[in-house]
């Protein structure tokens, strides 16, 4: 994945309020891609998406 192509997904899941947002950027990206931009993202960052994550549960 390239630098342009993992800021656009970075932006994406960042711009994400829901589950549904987030699961619409899974369906557009492969696991390993969302894995490689998860864990380049500040702890901070990474909270916001879990915590989005765990709102479902």
């Amino acid at each position: 994945m390239d630098k342009q192509a993992m800021a656009k997904l970075k932006a994406a899941m960042m711009e994400a309020e829901t589950v549904a947002q987030l699961t619409a950027i899974i369906i557009d990206y492969t696991h390993e891609e969302m894995m490689q931009v998860f864990g380049e993202l500040e702890w901070e960052e990474q909270a916001r998406i879990k915590d989005i994550w765990n709102a479902v549960s």
